[in-house]
């Protein structure tokens, strides 16, 4: 089957446009912190390994921390002011056993569609060059409050008989290298196919 692409109708490829060259000219995090509890912000620290990061980044910091393996993943999101997480979870295995019990992903609000086709393209890209061991990918969730559309990025497991916790979370360590610069990137790949 041929995938067709939308008509003009369907899409306002001006408002994309528009869309796209807000995100492109999004502050970086050193200009002003993307973590909104932030009272430290520092420019020479400001980023994921900042000892306030777990905390500043959580709605709840006292019973909810940012988990280790996943603080790097909430901030780069967070730094492209366009997606806003509002859950995550570095996943755990079942006590007891080796069955992974919770999958690691981050569920985000967006400010229209076109930011998590940037978050979807690129995860292709480090799956086919094979920087990821799992696929992951950008599925709606029904996981907020929210009557707005809320993004789950996670991997998709459904071939995998016996997947390893510690190489799901060295992926979210490869996704969340340099994320927000990677997503500023693919914004600019896509207005230049569409201008």
């Amino acid at each position: 089957m041929k995938i067709e692409s939308p008509d003009n109708d369907y899409d306002d490829l001006e408002q994309v446009k528009r869309e796209l060259q807000v995100f492109i000219h999004q502050k970086e995090d050193w200009q002003s912190p993307p973590c909104p509890n932030c009272k430290n912000h520092n420019t020479q620290t400001c980023g994921p390994t900042c000892e306030d990061a777990a905390t500043s980044l959580s709605i709840d910091p006292v019973l909810y921390p940012i988990e280790r393996n996943v603080i790097a993943i909430v901030y780069e999101l967070n730094a492209t002011r366009l997606l806003k997480t509002c859950w995550s979870c570095e996943g755990h295995m079942r006590d007891g056993d080796d069955n992974l019990w919770k999958v690691p992903q981050v569920c985000f609000y967006s400010k229209t569609a076109i930011y998590p086709k940037l978050v979807s393209s690129y995860l292709g890209k480090l799956y086919i060059h094979k920087r990821l061991k799992y696929n992951w990918s950008i599925v709606l969730s029904d996981i907020s409050q929210s009557i707005y559309p809320t993004y789950c990025l996670r991997p998709d497991l459904n071939t995998v008989n016996e997947p390893s916790l510690g190489q799901l979370q060295n992926d979210l360590k490869a996704i969340s290298d340099k994320l927000h610069t990677q997503l500023k990137l693919e914004a600019k790949i896509l207005l230049d196919s569409i201008a």
